[in-house]
C-alpha cells in the first residue's frame, strides 16, 4: 500500500513538473511572438474588463451603452440600436433585448428637449442570484476600468460628467440589475 501510495505521489510531482515546463514554454513562445510582431500583450483597461458577457449584451467601450453616447440624437440612436424597439415617444425610446435562457434587457434612452439623448435606464431581467452575481461583478470591473468610482460603492462618475449607477434590484424570486447613466443636467 505504501509502495502504491509513494508511486501515485511520484506521478503526480512529475506531471506537475511538465505542465509547469510546458506553461513557461508557452508563456515564452507567446511574449516572444508578440514581441517580434510589435504588439502589446495588455490590451486597454476598459477593453480587458470586457467580458464575454458584456459583448453578448452589446457593450462597447467607445460608448457610453450599446453604441450610443449621451448627447448622440435621437435618430442615431434609431440607426445604432439593432434591439427590438417596444415604445416611442418624444421623451424616450425603448427597446429590449430577449436571451435564449429566457433573461432579457429593456433599454430606456431618454430624450431631452432637443431630441438628444440625456439618460439612460437599463433593467436586467435575470434568471436566479448567480447569474445576478455574475453580471453584477462584470459590470462593476468594466466600470471600474472606465470610470472614475465615487465614495458611493455602486456610482461612478465618468470623463464628460456622466454619473453611472448600478443597482441589484431583485426582490423574492425577481432577480434583476438596475443601470442608470445620466448627463450632469439630467435628473
Amino acid at each position: 500500500m505504501k509502495k502504491h501510495l509513494l508511486q501515485v505521489l511520484l506521478a503526480m510531482a512529475l506531471l506537475s513538473q511538465a505542465c509547469q515546463s510546458t506553461s513557461q514554454s508557452e508563456k515564452t513562445n507567446l511574449d516572444s511572438t508578440l514581441t517580434a510582431a510589435g504588439t502589446s500583450a495588455v490590451p486597454p483597461a476598459s477593453e480587458a474588463a470586457l467580458s464575454s458577457r458584456l459583448r453578448d449584451i452589446g457593450l462597447t467601450t467607445d460608448s457610453d451603452w450599446r453604441g450610443i453616447r449621451l448627447g448622440d440624437a435621437a435618430a442615431t440612436v434609431k440607426e445604432k440600436e439593432k434591439a427590438t424597439l417596444f415604445e416611442t415617444d418624444a421623451k424616450h425610446l425603448g427597446y429590449t433585448v430577449e436571451f435564449a435562457n429566457l433573461e432579457s434587457i429593456d433599454m430606456l434612452y431618454l430624450l431631452g428637449a432637443n431630441q438628444t439623448v440625456s439618460g439612460i435606464e437599463v433593467d436586467l431581467y435575470l434568471n436566479d442570484a448567480q447569474s445576478v452575481d455574475a453580471y453584477q461583478t462584470d459590470l462593476k470591473r468594466y466600470f471600474d476600468a472606465r470610470y472614475k468610482a465615487t465614495a458611493t460603492a455602486g456610482i461612478w462618475q465618468g470623463d464628460r460628467g456622466q454619473t453611472i449607477t448600478l443597482k441589484n434590484v431583485s426582490k423574492g424570486k425577481d432577480y434583476g440589475l438596475k443601470v442608470r447613466i445620466a448627463g450632469s443636467t439630467s435628473a
